[in-house]
């Protein structure tokens, strides 16, 4: 059996992991897949091909309270985001042949108090401690690989679901918090977004990922010297993606005002790493700005640089 790494889902960027050059993954690899959740975002047009990045995600435990009174003290933030720290599992060190640091997540759903977030929590939760010694994964794949047919790909066929218990713990935590599944996922770039959305962003962006049919969507950018990722999850919708942001102490934090009026929160931190997160009436939008440019140098980048990145984004059309 085959799975494309984007079918895998897209979860946490971490740029010091690489992935052979392919859009699938062999039968050999599902299983440390799906453990690490790797996936592919879809390239951007125009965009170096000289090496594949791709996002690494473990899931963590269930958010614990927040003892800094520095991250009490943002008006949203990325502390109020924040699904605590968590080490990686000496089997994925060991397979990327070495050590991690410990990794703090945050949410691109929504803050604490949402529904969106609390499902995102109550999975994560659950996935981290399911099947920790791979056997179920490793009979679902024979026996897709026997029929030709996964059972739950009809339903589910845009989550990581490899057993009934899986789907029947995505169906708990949707009905508990009355939230519907993704379907439909298509091809997206900036064109297509300018189609079904509007003018979104400023003609100096170009990009390439995925949408979803309620719109939710993820695309690889890049604007002048600055290569990010969007993430717009619309609320009322079940979503397993969070982001690695690293230490979330070592970014500085601060407010920004658009030219169309909407406060943003931003973060930086001292190696060139940028996060904007916005929370709107009908959607919540992160964006994570990489440590380097379209050729894969690397690229600080300044609160000047992140502040005009933001003001490339229409929110009123989000």
């Amino acid at each position: 059996m085959q799975i494309n790494i984007r079918d895998l889902m897209d979860n946490i960027e971490d740029s010091s992991v690489e992935l052979e050059d392919a859009n699938v993954v062999s039968s050999e690899r599902i299983k440390e897949l799906t453990k690490m959740k790797i996936n592919e975002l879809g390239a951007a047009p125009k965009r170096s091909a000289k090496k594949k990045i791709v996002t690494v995600l473990v899931a963590v435990a269930v958010v614990s309270a927040l003892g800094v009174s520095a991250y009490a003290a943002l008006a949203g933030g990325l502390g109020g985001l924040t699904f605590g720290k968590s080490s990686w599992s000496p089997s994925i060190e060991e397979d990327i042949k070495y050590s991690l640091p410990d990794r703090e997540n945050i949410s691109t759903v929504g803050y604490a108090d949402s529904a969106e977030y609390k499902a995102t929590a109550e999975w994560i939760a659950f996935d981290d401690s399911y099947d920790r010694d791979s056997k179920i994964v490793d009979a679902f794949e024979a026996e897709c690989r026997r029929t030709g047919v996964d059972p739950f790909a009809e339903k589910y066929g845009d989550y990581l679901i490899y057993s009934q218990e899986m789907a029947d713990k995505v169906d708990e935590i949707t009905a508990k918090y009355n939230l519907k599944l993704h379907k439909n996922i298509t091809d997206c770039d900036e064109k297509v977004l300018r189609e079904k959305c509007g003018d979104v962003f400023s003609d100096g962006i170009t990009g390439g990922g995925y949408m979803y049919e309620d719109g939710t969507f993820q695309l690889d950018c890049t604007y002048k010297n600055c290569e990010f990722q969007i993430r717009r999850c619309m609320k009322g919708y079940f979503d397993t993606t969070f982001l690695n942001v690293g230490d979330i102490g070592k970014f500085e934090q601060w407010t920004y005002v658009t030219k169309e009026g909407y406060t943003v929160s931003c973060g930086l931190r001292s190696d060139g790493y940028g996060l904007i997160t916005i929370d709107l009436e009908d959607c919540f939008i992160s964006i994570n700005i990489l440590p380097w440019d379209s050729d894969l140098n690397e690229a600080v980048h300044t609160k000047a640089e992140i502040e005009e990145l933001v003001d490339q984004m229409n929110f009123s059309k989000f």
